[in-house]
């Protein structure tokens, strides 16, 4: 009930603080971790988590893959959102977690990816947060995924373009071209 409680109109409280104090704590026993480098990979729920991560934690979080996240509760399915976020007639709540009003504050990289036939989470959703990013003049990558749904953690297409984005901007090295990910 409490978590229900802390929750309930407040879905962008993704634990921000608390993953950075853990960050920070296991960097101070673990030198060879650099927190230069850290990055975020959600899908769906967890997708609009990492994409939230690098757009308001974005002096830790410097890269961020977000695969069919739900940027904007008013744009999910009816039933599921206002089971934690109640109705959006009820004040600005919907707006202050909403990803794309933190469009603005974008510093980092973030590749947004959807299946083009999602029927959980509205493709829309990544294309209305990269039409807010571009708007507000920063640079943002989407990759729309032909002829898939939501599930794409099968997909080894997109597999090898997530690990790609981390290597390229973690790492700071080029991926193999067309590297085949074995079953």
């Amino acid at each position: 009930r409490a978590f229900h409680l802390h929750s309930y109109k407040n879905l962008g409280d993704i634990g921000g603080p608390d993953y950075i104090s853990g960050l920070k704590q296991l960097a101070a026993k673990r030198p060879y971790l650099d927190l230069n480098r850290v990055g975020a990979y959600g899908h769906s729920a967890g997708g609009y988590d990492a994409a939230r991560a690098v757009l308001k934690y974005g002096d830790v979080y410097k890269v961020a893959v977000s695969s069919a996240g739900n940027h904007d509760h008013r744009m999910s399915k009816a039933w599921w959102p206002e089971m934690w976020m109640g109705m959006p007639a009820e004040g600005d709540h919907y707006d202050s977690n909403s990803n794309m009003t933190l469009a603005h504050q974008l510093n980092g990289k973030l590749l947004l990816a959807t299946g083009d036939l999602d029927n959980n989470v509205n493709p829309a959703n990544s294309l209305r947060l990269a039409a807010a990013i571009q708007a507000a003049n920063r640079d943002v990558d989407l990759l729309v995924l032909a002829n898939k749904d939501h599930d794409l953690r099968e997909d080894s297409y997109f597999t090898r373009r997530r690990w790609d984005y981390f290597v390229q901007h973690l790492v700071g090295e080029t991926p193999p071209a067309f590297f085949q990910l074995s079953n």
